[in-house]
């Protein structure tokens, strides 16, 4: 006969061990749970990065969906070894965003509701390209109705290099009936007005983030008091012969009219309300010059059948910049190249409150090793075109950071699963 003693012995024995069996259950599912939260936040992780490394494709080589889906996979492979997985990646919003997937085999350690509950685990984000490339042309202002306006035969020929539109209308970019495009990249933050088609070799991404100012930082030239050099506008005709002008502040400008021949001395020219005009039959030439334009007055002039030609600093506070419009000058007549021989303009043209108005019959800055314009906002006429070249390299004028080959890629999260 068994003993009560020993039955109770033997009901205590199983009761601890089912104690510790549902203890055993209850810290597994905790342990699993709380691996499978860790593995989704690294794989959240490894996912951001991801997808950032792929949205940087679409900048530097115009990318397509093999493309990314290799750099993404190639990523994560590198970057996520604990488990299975498999990834996937595509281009999205028309082409200006990339979405990274990745599933994984869950990381579980126990048997049990929580492991057998759970086939798969996955991570999803997306990045955003937010500027880069070899930027070249950029219309600044977010509210006009279009910060590039291209007439009929209109041309920017900018093939190695970006061209941004920060106008969120829905004529961001206005394509008249004959107009061209044809760039690296044309990123417009409002709509296109005109065939898409007049853009190559590419379709222009509309809705793109607006670009910031990339030279907003960059220090204006040193100008002190500015005590005039010449008080009156400098007046050069056909009758002054072949003049030579030194670098300093010219209050009221210079005028080089009709048969006048101009050569620049290196250094920076301050134009103090006044213009920079050179009129039909006027030539104006100048190695290392720098123009610093202040004051309500102060606008580029270059009329018909003038002859420009003109490098920036290699050296100074002006380095790179050709022509440097004050921050605090107030919108006022728009600056205009209507030249017909401006064929070498070789730096950054940098006029952030005006609005800059080509209208010529020749290519301008075709001959230039490298052009970078930004303006508050860009008006072509019937006819001209614009050339942007981008030989930074082998240029002897430095780019400005910021622009050219030292502008920096902006690839942003904005969102993930």
């Amino acid at each position: 006969m068994r003993s009560f003693g020993s039955n109770s012995k033997g009901n205590m024995t199983i009761m601890m061990l089912g104690i510790m069996a549902v203890a055993t259950f209850v810290i597994g599912g905790i342990v699993d749970y709380m691996s499978l939260q860790n593995q989704k936040q690294t794989l959240q992780g490894v996912a951001d990065r991801a997808a950032i490394a792929a949205a940087q494709e679409l900048i530097v080589f115009k990318g397509t969906n093999g493309r990314v889906a290799a750099v993404a996979t190639s990523f994560v492979d590198a970057s996520y070894t604990a488990m299975p997985h498999e990834t996937t990646a595509e281009i999205i919003e028309d082409g200006k965003a990339v979405r990274v997937s990745i599933t994984a085999k869950p990381q579980t350690y126990f048997p049990g509701p929580i492991a057998q509950g759970v086939s798969a685990i996955g991570a999803q984000a997306t990045a955003e390209v937010s500027g880069g490339g070899y930027v070249c042309m950029i219309g600044l202002s977010p509210t006009e109705s279009s910060t590039l306006d291209m007439k009929d035969k209109a041309r920017v020929t900018a093939t190695d290099c970006a061209i941004y539109s920060n106008s969120k209308n829905k004529a961001s970019l206005k394509l008249h009936s004959l107009a061209r495009v044809k760039a690296d990249l044309v990123c417009v933050a409002g709509g296109v007005s005109g065939a898409m088609s007049a853009v190559s070799p590419n379709k222009p991404i509309t809705d793109c983030p607006p670009l910031e100012d990339p030279l907003r930082d960059r220090p204006e030239p040193k100008v002190g008091l500015l005590k005039c050099d010449h008080l009156l506008t400098v007046l050069i005709t056909g009758l002054s012969g072949k003049v030579t002008l030194e670098p300093g502040v010219y209050c009221g400008g210079i005028n080089v009219k009709l048969g006048g021949d101009v050569t620049l001395k290196p250094g920076t020219y301050i134009m103090n309300n006044g213009t920079l005009t050179v009129d039909t039959g006027g030539k104006l030439q100048g190695e290392n010059v720098g123009f610093f334009l202040t004051g309500l007055l102060s606008t580029i002039q270059f009329g018909p059948s003038s002859t420009i030609s003109l490098t920036a600093p290699k050296t100074g506070d002006m380095a790179g910049m050709l022509f440097f419009e004050d921050r605090d000058r107030l919108l006022g007549l728009p600056h205009r190249i209507a030249s017909d021989n401006a064929r070498k303009l070789v730096g950054t043209i940098y006029l952030p409150n005006n609005t800059l108005l080509i209208d010529s019959k020749d290519p301008i800055a075709d001959q230039s090793d490298y052009t970078v314009i930004i303006a508050r906002k860009f008006e072509m006429k019937q006819g001209p075109e614009l050339v942007l070249n981008t030989d930074y390299e082998n240029s002897p004028i430095p780019v400005p950071d910021g622009v050219g080959n030292k502008a920096k890629p902006t690839v942003r999260l904005i969102g993930d699963n």
